[in-house]
Parts: C-alpha cells; structure tokens; sequence
C-alpha cells in the first residue's frame, strides 16, 4: 500500500486551486476540477482546506504572501517598488487575475486583508507622517496598485493603439516606465524637468 504524503497532497491541491480560481473566479471555479488537476479526492480538499470559500481564501494568502515577499515595498523607492510589482505580475498572471476575483466576487476586506495592508500603509505614512507630497498612504496604495493592475485590465487595442503589439518586449518595457515615472512624479519632492 503507498504511503501517503499530506503535505505533497495539500500543495498539488492548492497549486491546482490557484490555477482554478484564477481562470475562473470564485463562483466558476470547480472542486471536482481541482480534485482532477490535483490527482487528489475531495474529500482530502474538504478534509485540509474546509469549504470552497476558504480555500480560495488560502490560495489568495498563498499568492499574496508570495507577491509580498519577491516585491517588499520600499518607501524610499516607490516607483522602483512599482516596476518591480508590474514585472511581477507579468510574470504571475495568477496574482492580479486572483486579486480582480476577488473584487468582483467578494465582501469588502476582513481583518485579514486590512492587516496585510497595514503594514504597507504605516512604512508609508510612519508614525508621524500620514501622506506624500498630500495624498493619503491608502491612496497612495491604491493608485500606485491601479496604475500597475491598468495594464492588465486594458483591452489589447489599446495597449497597441501607438505602434506595437501589447505583447512585444518595447511596448511592454515604454508601459512599465511610464509607471515609473507616473509613481516618480507622485512621489517627488522636486517638479519633474
């Protein structure tokens, strides 16, 4: 009889959840798929991970954390935090498309949410300080994650209105230093030349 390994179970499970919940949100996403994908039953999906919801809640933890982690936020370089974030998610088409489920199919944020951004907006506004150059560390955030996340919500035919290809390596590199900047000039303490 073969000896089972929960832990290689509950990891082919939740990479099998993250493509699932990725391709089709939520309320598309199929545990029966995910059980295939995962060559797992189940059973062994409830048994680890609980009810649906939870188990996309692990895989956005999962996805999330691995974001936080390959791109820390570095409040003396903004807009490098913003190229950096942007290759990023270019690279792990996972990341965003979860992060867009999740608005689209979900409450506002819980506690778990609002402490992984706490964080992030207490490096920003210190202790003292509640804003750059006037615009509040929340919205800072969200602007700086918009800017990043347009690229990836834009139709094609606008990503390639001015020459290229939304595909090809030049359009994709003028796009990412157009964030740069934008974040640059956001953040400055001097006027742009």
């Amino acid at each position: 009889m073969p000896v089972r390994d929960a832990a290689a179970t509950r990891a082919r499970i939740l990479s099998a959840a993250i493509d699932e919940f990725a391709a089709y949100g939520l309320a598309g996403a199929r545990v029966d798929r995910i059980a295939e994908t995962a060559n797992a039953n189940k059973r062994a999906i409830y048994a680890y991970f609980g009810d649906k919801d939870t188990l996309f809640a692990t895989a956005l933890h999962h996805v999330v954390g691995q974001v936080a982690e390959a791109v820390p936020l570095d409040v003396n370089d903004l807009p490098g935090y913003a190229g950096q974030l942007f290759d990023h998610l270019l690279e792990h088409p996972e990341a965003w498309r979860l992060g867009m489920w999740l608005v689209l199919e979900r409450p506002p944020a819980g506690p778990d949410e609002t402490d992984f951004y706490a964080d992030k907006l207490a490096a920003i506004g210190g202790k003292r300080r509640t804003s750059v150059n006037g615009i509040p560390a929340t919205d800072l955030i969200v602007i700086i994650i918009g800017l990043v996340r347009g690229w990836f919500m834009s139709p094609e035919g606008l990503l390639a209105a001015d020459g290229p290809p939304a595909t090809a390596p030049e359009r994709i590199a003028t796009h990412r230093a157009a964030i740069v900047e934008a974040v640059r000039r956001m953040t400055s303490s001097t006027p742009a030349p």
